[in-house]
């Protein structure tokens, strides 16, 4: 009769792990069942099991339980836990981790620091555009020196200060050639297009992960609005490579316009961080 009790309790608590398994993570709620199966068989170990009565009471004897009430008492606790996990999941364990708190706040520590190499890569297409600059100038100064000079003639002054800012310029280009400047705005801008809209979208997928549904807003439609400045500024890239000055003007003012609204919407993005770290939910 024992045994059969203690297999119906089993029967019961396995039953209650499957109904909950068809609706949340396999994973977790696996964990559980064995920690179930676990305390039901200690209880069968052991023949008595004593709970001690209520301090200063007349009856304040251990009270003695039968292995039946024992893997009874063993269950109940273990669902309880069961149960009681379920709140601390934001959407019911459906996604796992990918749900968690350490997973919503990818998206909010990454995208500040894009932000910095936002401006970094800023800077270096600057530098680029100011060595490019520089060569036309160059060029252009030196189709100024007269071709047939007399080594031996006293060159005139307006020679004399053409020559210094050609030598002039000469050194300044030679530091900005140094500097790869094109080459690393090339490379950094390519990390930050990908790294830039794979986090983005992360974002808007965590946050349907969480909660179920996204939250149109002016952070929201920023966001978006900042990806697809990305891609069009990339777009001009194969015109500009082939002296196309609209190209690069529009280039450059689709960047402004996006690191405007990349930093407006940092505020934004600060509050958001601050409630999904006061949120009651499981790290992973």
């Amino acid at each position: 009769e024992l045994w059969l009790v203690e297999c119906r309790l089993l029967w019961l608590c396995s039953a209650g792990i499957r109904s909950m398994v068809a609706r949340r993570s396999h994973s977790r709620l696996l964990s559980y069942g064995l920690g179930v199966l676990a305390a039901a068989a200690v209880a069968r170990h052991h023949a008595r099991v004593f709970i001690p009565g209520t301090p200063g009471s007349a009856d304040s004897a251990p009270v003695e339980l039968r292995p039946a009430q024992a893997v009874a008492t063993a269950s109940a606790t273990t669902m309880a836990l069961v149960t009681s996990a379920e709140g601390a999941w934001a959407k019911g364990g459906v996604y796992g981790p990918l749900e968690g708190k350490a997973s919503s706040l990818v998206h909010p520590i990454i995208l500040p620091l894009l932000f910095l190499v936002t401006l970094y890569t800023g800077y270096l297409g600057w530098q680029w555009r100011q060595t490019r600059l520089v060569g036309v100038e160059l060029a252009d100064l030196r189709k100024q020196l007269p071709k047939d000079e007399d080594p031996e003639a006293e060159p005139s002054s307006a020679h004399k200060e053409l020559k210094a800012q050609v030598d002039k310029l000469t050194q300044e280009r030679s530091e900005l050639v140094q500097g790869k400047y094109k080459d690393r705005h090339f490379q950094i801008s390519s990390l930050l297009l990908g790294g830039g809209i794979f986090f983005t979208v992360y974002g808007v997928f965590n946050t349907y992960f969480r909660a179920d549904k996204l939250f149109p807003g002016p952070h929201l439609f920023a966001g978006a609005a900042v990806c697809v400045l990305w891609a069009l500024a990339a777009a001009c890239v194969p015109f500009m490579e082939k002296g196309n000055e609209t190209a690069r003007t529009l280039h450059i003012g689709l960047n402004v316009v996006m690191l405007a609204l990349y930093a407006w919407q940092l505020p934004t993005g600060f509050e958001i961080l601050m409630k999904v770290w006061g949120l009651s939910i499981p790290w992973f």
